[in-house]
């Protein structure tokens, strides 16, 4: 049986917050939709301002023209998010910098420079790992981020991860 840890501290820096959000917008539907609408977007109005085209060659590149601005304007919207979210991120605003986490009887305790929360099991959501960090869902597109270098080694990281996927399932079956 794996030991049960029941304090962790992370130290989060811009360049956690960049490989969250990169791997968060990357897989995010919206990101796509997003994309998909700029394209029927442009599509219609290059068909509303010249009409109709009567060649497959004018179709085919009205809509790769329409796929690579719904592509550009996506790309433009990834990096705006990012920057903004990277000027906004403080440690005085318990953004960056320390987080200590306790795992409770009645659900995960953080405390920060700028406030303390309990976070009850049955709220939160997924729990998942994509390359270095360790992802707990809070709510729909918010996240505590435990990166790699906030544990000693990989066992205790997959450890703390199984232990948080065992507090939040048990939560939800008792629900």
């Amino acid at each position: 049986m794996t030991a049960r840890i029941s304090t962790i501290e992370t130290f989060i820096t811009r360049a956690d917050l960049v490989r969250f959000n990169v791997w968060f917008l990357a897989t995010a539907p919206f990101t796509y939709k997003y994309m998909l609408c700029i394209a029927l977007g442009v599509l219609s109005y290059l068909v509303y301002d010249r009409g109709m085209p009567d060649d497959v060659v004018v179709w085919m590149v009205m809509v790769t023209g329409s796929l690579l601005t719904g592509f550009v304007a996506t790309l433009v919207y990834f990096l705006w998010c990012i920057a903004t979210v990277l000027m906004v991120s403080k440690v005085s605003n318990g953004i960056l910098g320390k987080h200590e986490y306790q795992c409770q009887q009645d659900g995960l305790f953080e405390k920060t420079i700028a406030n303390e929360t309990l976070h009850k099991w049955g709220a939160l959501g997924h729990v998942r790992q994509v390359g270095s960090l360790l992802l707990l869902q809070v709510s729909g597109y918010q996240y505590h981020v435990f990166p790699r270098h906030s544990f000693e080694n990989q066992a205790q990281m997959d450890a703390f991860r199984q232990q948080l996927l065992n507090q939040v399932n048990q939560a939800k079956q008792l629900a």
